[in-house]
């Protein structure tokens, strides 16, 4: 399949891309490019045949991520070699792939269904027994990937996902960033703002991507 439009990824970024591990944990501050890799992975692998699912908590968080994927298939489309279905938010290629968001408050949507690659988007806002009981069993059959992303939300199983990750380093493997690894300048600059606009917890949280509790507690 040729003409897939996808932005080239930061060093950084394809670091994570390129990583073997079969389930891939992110910490991430805001505006760091999560929509850019994961949506760049998971467009990759529908197109070369593959079947993802990217899970957002709610309906209307998959909105930027579908704007995404509709303009990196615009040419295929044209060239009737993706079928995109606005309704159901569900891109279909011409040897078998599929892209398609789901949302996490309707868990039940994704039984039944094997992925090779499941992506949660701020899956610190999902809930784990979504996680554990409707989203794993999804990659049991294709052996699938997983890649968790995500920015802190105090010591839930997101955190938990992340220990793993940083204790494993070869089946599951954990990274973080701050918002400022993004070497676009607004982004930057948006970030130095923030610092003295909210409290310093929601700025180590939101921005910086650490982890921690309501005392400011910084878990490692």
């Amino acid at each position: 399949i040729i003409d897939l439009q996808l932005p080239i990824l930061r060093p950084d970024q394809w670091e994570i891309a390129k990583h073997p591990a079969k389930v891939k944990v992110l910490s991430m501050g805001r505006r760091w490019g999560k929509t850019v890799l994961g949506g760049a992975i998971s467009l990759a692998t529908a197109a070369n045949g593959g079947s993802v699912a990217w899970i957002v908590p709610t309906y209307k968080n998959g909105r930027s991520l579908w704007r995404f994927a509709e303009n990196a298939v615009a040419n295929l489309r044209k060239a009737k070699l993706a079928n995109v279905n606005r309704t159901e938010r569900t891109i279909e290629f011409v040897n078998g792939g599929v892209f398609g968001i789901h949302s996490a408050d309707n868990e039940d949507s994704v039984r039944g269904e094997n992925f090779n690659l499941v992506i949660l988007d701020e899956a610190a806002r999902i809930s784990e027994t979504a996680w554990t009981s409707a989203i794993q069993p999804t990659l049991a059959d294709l052996d699938g990937d997983a890649i968790l992303i995500s920015t802190p939300r105090g010591r839930n199983w997101f955190w938990q996902e992340y220990q793993r990750g940083i204790n494993d380093g070869v089946y599951q493997m954990s990274w973080t960033a701050p918002s400022r690894a993004n070497p676009n300048r607004r982004i930057q600059e948006a970030a130095e703002r923030a610092k003295g606009r909210v409290n310093e917890l929601t700025y180590r949280q939101e921005w910086l991507g650490e982890f921690v509790d309501a005392e400011g507690y910084v878990f490692r």
